[in-house]
């Protein structure tokens, strides 16, 4: 199913409720679908003094980071949990980031603190 605006929206608003933007402090980055591009999303962006980006056109290198965490969430997490429905699907993803993925899983990349943890530090 095609993403709309309304999710991508919706997921930005929630992840403001989370954390506090700092204007050009935070980036956002996405490919070129019309869901990015649109109006509403831009400007809720904008509002909220992120920095747009967006990948060239055919380019999956442009947005590698997203892609590798794609990656990692399927094979550490959804592809274990013989999900079915959307709902299922949408706890579980939202299990992986803010419990799994930010609170629990250290990086070594942030010197095998937790995101949670690097960024409370910092």
């Amino acid at each position: 199913p095609q993403v709309d605006a309304t999710l991508v929206k919706e997921a930005v608003v929630e992840a403001l409720s989370w954390r506090s933007i700092t204007e050009g402090d935070s980036l956002f980055h996405s490919d070129q679908g019309a869901q990015y591009r649109s109006e509403d999303v831009l400007k809720t962006l904008n509002g909220a003094g992120f920095t747009i980006s967006m990948s060239r056109r055919g380019n999956c290198w442009d947005n590698a980071c997203a892609e590798s965490f794609f990656s990692l969430m399927k094979r550490e997490w959804l592809h274990h949990l013989g999900l079915v429905t959307r709902e299922e699907m949408k706890k579980a993803v939202k299990y992986y980031i803010e419990e799994y993925y930010d609170g629990v899983r250290a990086h070594e990349t942030l010197g095998g603190l937790t995101p949670r943890d690097y960024e409370l530090a910092a």
